[in-house]
């Protein structure tokens, strides 16, 4: 498989489509940089797989969100209930009452906006076009794990990539990108030119990864787009003991282009693998039926 940039966060993923809709803790040790020894892209895949989050039943009873959009800001609440492969189902609320929900399977989206009294059942292209990402259930489970290697079939798929260490952490990059980013420190801006030229006809958005020495999670995701000055940044924080692994309890997001400003700031608890009931969605049968074509 080729990797599929495809993350958001699933607190993430819940603000960007009622936006749409409304236009013990552990703190890991500070290790100063010049301790942080050089690793390798597969060392650091391996290293996060052992760290990463799994689950089989997952649920956050808590997420608090907060959306600034550079006019308004708007507070929303919401509970995340996933069966792994099988669906994950969000819902959110604003003044304690419910406004949404949302259940994504393998092959649909099924979203019921209970203010509105309207339904969608269908495919998960509508979304994608309207977050401007390709979004499928893959994806989408590794938005629920805060997982990123799990969109690669295995580690010789990042051999592509570099790595080096940044603001105290290691960062995965494109190989190429990571050459960039040194020949322009050495003053080479024209052989960089060069090789960035390249790179606009073959990639759109350039990825850059950041983790935790210590824990061996993510800590930041910065997305750049070539074309644009469209710049998204997310950061994961304040990772809780949950499964027996680590879950990051505060997630941000900032994103920024010509004109739009947006911040999401989710806040997040009541973490739990244990099984539970998963009753399916579905659209009741008085409520409108909509297209989001």
């Amino acid at each position: 498989m080729k990797f599929r940039l495809r993350l958001f966060p699933p607190a993430m993923v819940v603000v960007m489509l009622v936006a749409l809709h409304f236009q013990g803790c552990k703190a890991p040790e500070q290790i100063p940089e010049e301790r942080i020894r050089p690793m390798g892209a597969v060392r650091l895949y391996k290293k996060a797989l052992e760290n990463a989050f799994d689950y089989h039943h997952f649920s956050i009873r808590r997420i608090q969100l907060q959306v600034d959009n550079g006019e308004s800001r708007t507070t929303f609440r919401a509970g995340v209930q996933a069966v792994r492969d099988q669906a994950v189902l969000v819902s959110v609320t604003k003044l304690n009452l419910l406004v949404v929900r949302i259940m994504l399977t393998p092959d649909s989206v099924v979203f019921v906006n209970y203010f509105e009294k309207s339904g969608y059942a269908g495919g998960y292209e509508p979304f994608s076009r309207m977050l401007g990402i390709p979004l499928d259930f893959q994806t989408v489970q590794a938005i629920v794990s805060a997982h990123i290697f799990s969109l690669f079939d295995d580690a010789r798929e990042l051999r592509a990539y570099a790595t080096r260490i940044e603001e105290g952490m290691y960062v995965l990059q494109p190989e190429e990108e990571d050459k960039l980013a040194k020949l322009e420190e050495k003053g080479k801006e024209e052989r960089a030119g060069r090789i960035l030229r390249r790179r606009e006809e073959e990639v759109r958005v350039v990825q850059t990864f950041f983790f935790d020495p210590a824990l061996f999670v993510i800590r930041k995701i910065r997305l750049e787009e070539r074309e644009t000055p469209r710049v998204a940044e997310m950061r994961f924080d304040d990772y809780q003991p949950t499964g027996g692994k680590y879950y990051p309890a505060a997630i941000d997001l900032k994103v920024s282009s010509p004109g739009v400003s947006l911040t999401v700031n989710a806040r997040m608890g009541g973490f739990s693998t244990d099984e539970s009931e998963f009753v399916p969605l579905r659209i009741p049968e008085k409520y409108e039926r909509v297209s989001l074509n």
